[in-house]
């Protein structure tokens, strides 16, 4: 076996990537939606591994990685540390390989980092138990609502009651799903883009949840036949949307929104068993809601009263010091203004303590 490490930096070197991640028996949207933003990304170098075998350079495993210098450097080296990209990523491989190949690789990636000054890791791992082996610390992170398809009527039965009751009266105002999956018009990304933004600034996230059409038209070109996106309407206006990704037989809900205005209708709870039809009509085996915004929230509750009787999935997050007293250095310089415990409330000394790598951490105002 052999690490291979790979940059991406123009077209030509995402497209080669690209036919990597297509190699694969599953064909997994999230690995590419690096791609919808890669401009963006300015100081910060994006680049892949792919664990090979020496003889015929097959891929076994691929994880893609974004290499950033660390904010102090000493004055002897350069040092860098390692996060993936934002969404389910991690290393991604057949489920027929054997998982000792996965000791092999998180050995090779980790003497790579060693040789290569890497301070330290953050991944964000995907849903499907690929964080095995992982030589880091493993932090369960958030509590994902993983629906499994069954007979209509069984799982009629098994929704909590107000699941039924709202999308019965979402039945008495006459609402409609329409599902775009292959060819999608400027007007419905137009249509989907405008409830997504309209429910960010309701319900006032982060700036990094506002992004930009062009981002959205470069997700839904680079998930080709692996997307679904869903409007809800009242007559003819639009009132809710979700944007679902596909991978095997699991729909993923990614965005979506509903206009405040139309609530009353219960289009959420419309859309969602509108979904579980359609992904039955073809041959889906399971709906992701997702999680909260943290974990167990009113967010969580709601995305469960559809499935409250199957097990939850764990989204994990990896971290990993590699270079034990660069880090302590770094972490002893970067914070030395941080403001004491004494005065910080509570969620801010609990930021305090679990962000990572420390040393990044955001300034407490």
């Amino acid at each position: 076996m052999k690490l291979l490490v790979h940059n991406i930096s123009n077209d030509a070197d995402f497209n080669l990537y690209l036919k990597h991640v297509e190699s694969f028996d599953i064909i997994n949207p999230f690995y590419k939606l690096l791609g919808a933003n890669l401009n963006e990304i300015k100081e910060d170098v994006v680049r892949y591994f792919t664990f090979v075998k020496k003889d015929d350079d097959t891929i076994l495993i691929l994880m893609p990685f974004i290499f950033r210098k660390v904010p102090y450097q000493d004055q002897e080296e350069t040092y860098y540390d390692v996060i993936s990209p934002y969404g389910y990523s991690g290393p991604l491989f057949n489920e027929s390989m054997s998982r000792g190949y996965l000791i092999l690789f998180w050995e090779a990636v980790d003497a790579w980092y060693k040789q290569n000054y890497v301070v330290s890791e953050f991944i964000r791992f995907s849903l499907n138990h690929n964080f095995q082996f992982y030589s880091g610390k493993l932090i369960p992170t958030l509590t994902n609502v993983n629906g499994r398809l069954i007979d209509e009527e069984a799982q009629w039965a098994g929704f909590k009651p107000k699941v039924r009751n709202n999308y019965r009266k979402s039945l008495e105002h006459n609402l409609t799903a329409k599902f775009i999956c292959d060819e999608i018009t400027d007007q419905d990304i137009d249509i989907y883009y405008t409830i997504y933004i309209t429910t960010m600034q309701r319900i006032g996230v982060q700036d990094t949840y506002f992004y930009s059409l062009k981002y959205f038209k470069k997700i839904i070109e680079l998930s080709k036949n692996n997307f679904v996106v869903v409007l809800i309407y009242k007559d003819d206006i639009a009132i809710s949307a979700e944007l679902i990704l596909i991978a095997g037989d699991t729909l993923y809900s990614y965005l979506g929104g509903t206009l405040a205005d139309y609530f009353n209708y219960r289009p959420n709870d419309f859309l969602k068993i509108e979904v579980m039809k359609w992904a039955r009509g073809h041959g889906y085996n399971y709906y992701l809601l997702g999680g909260g915004r943290t974990d167990g929230d009113s967010l969580y509750h709601y995305k469960k009263s559809f499935f409250p009787d199957d097990k939850d999935t764990i989204y994990y997050t990896g971290r990993k010091i590699v270079n034990q007293a660069m880090y302590q250095k770094l972490d002893t310089i970067m914070n030395a203004n941080v403001i004491s415990e004494d005065s910080q409330t509570e969620n801010q000394t609990t930021e305090h303590h679990h962000y990572f790598p420390a040393y990044r951490r955001p300034v407490i105002d």
